[in-house]
C-alpha cells in the first residue's frame, strides 16, 4: 500500500502487458491473465448492454460479434440505429499467461513506469530490462517483481516522505501535549519551577516563563 493524496490511493503492482496494449488488472488463475477494462470501454463480446432507439423501443442481451443475443434467444442484429448503448455489466476478459510480452509498474492513480520485456530465459537481462518467469506463467520471481516494483517506490517517494513528515509531526504534537499535562499533574503535586525546568531539560526560569502562560 502507498500514501493516500487528495483521497486518491496509490497502492502498486507488477502490471503484465500484451502486444496489443491491453493491460492486466494483477489478477491471474488458471484462465491465464484478467484483463483491465474501463467503464466507458467499448462493448465486447459477452457484456450485457441495452440498446434504446428512436421509437423508444430496447433490447437487453449479451454482445456478440455487434449482435445483442436477448434471454430469448432471439438476435438482435439491427445495433447501427440506436441513440443509445448502456453498458449494464461487463464480462470478464481472459488471455493466456503465453501472450504477456512484458511488465510494468503500475499504480491505482493511473501512473505506468517503463516496460520490462519478457524474453526467454536464456536471454534475461536485467540491465537491459529483459526479464524471464521460471515456467510457463506469468509471474515473476520476487526479484525480479521487486525490480519493477522499485520504479512504483520512486513514483510516490515524494508523497511518502509527506506522509512521514505528517505522522512526525503528529507524534511531537502528542507528546507536547503530554508533556504540558505532566507538568500539570507536576505543579499541581507541590513540585518547584527549578525541579520542573531541570526534568525538562531547560531552566526554572525557562519553564516558569513557557507553561505558566499555557492553558
Amino acid at each position: 500500500m502507498g500514501p493516500v493524496v487528495d483521497d486518491q490511493e496509490h497502492e502498486g503492482w507488477v502490471v503484465p502487458l500484451f502486444a496489443d496494449g491491453a493491460q492486466g488488472v494483477g489478477t491471474s488463475s488458471a484462465r491465464g491473465v484478467l484483463i483491465a477494462r474501463r467503464p466507458d470501454d467499448g462493448p465486447g463480446n459477452g457484456d450485457r448492454v441495452r440498446l434504446t432507439y428512436r421509437d423508444g423501443s430496447t433490447a437487453e442481451g449479451l454482445w456478440q460479434d455487434s449482435t445483442v443475443i436477448r434471454g430469448d434467444g432471439i438476435l438482435h442484429t439491427h445495433t447501427s440505429g440506436q441513440v443509445r448503448l448502456e453498458m449494464i455489466d461487463q464480462a470478464e476478459q481472459w488471455r493466456p499467461d503465453a501472450a504477456v510480452v512484458g511488465w510494468a509498474a503500475g499504480c491505482t492513480c493511473g501512473w505506468r513506469g517503463t516496460p520490462w520485456t519478457r524474453v526467454p530465459p536464456e536471454l534475461a537481462d536485467p540491465t537491459a530490462r529483459q526479464l524471464t518467469t521460471a515456467g510457463p506463467c506469468a509471474d515473476l520471481e520476487a526479484a525480479d517483481e521487486n525490480r519493477v516494483r522499485q520504479e512504483w517506490r520512486r513514483h510516490i517517494a515524494g508523497w511518502q516522505a509527506l506522509e512521514d513528515v505528517e505522522a512526525a509531526a503528529a507524534r511531537q504534537t502528542a507528546a507536547a501535549r503530554a508533556l504540558d499535562q505532566a507538568v500539570r499533574a507536576a505543579l499541581a503535586a507541590g513540585a518547584p519551577w527549578a525541579d520542573i525546568g531541570r526534568a525538562a531539560g531547560m531552566t526554572g526560569r525557562s519553564a516558569t516563563e513557557w507553561w505558566s502562560t499555557r492553558d
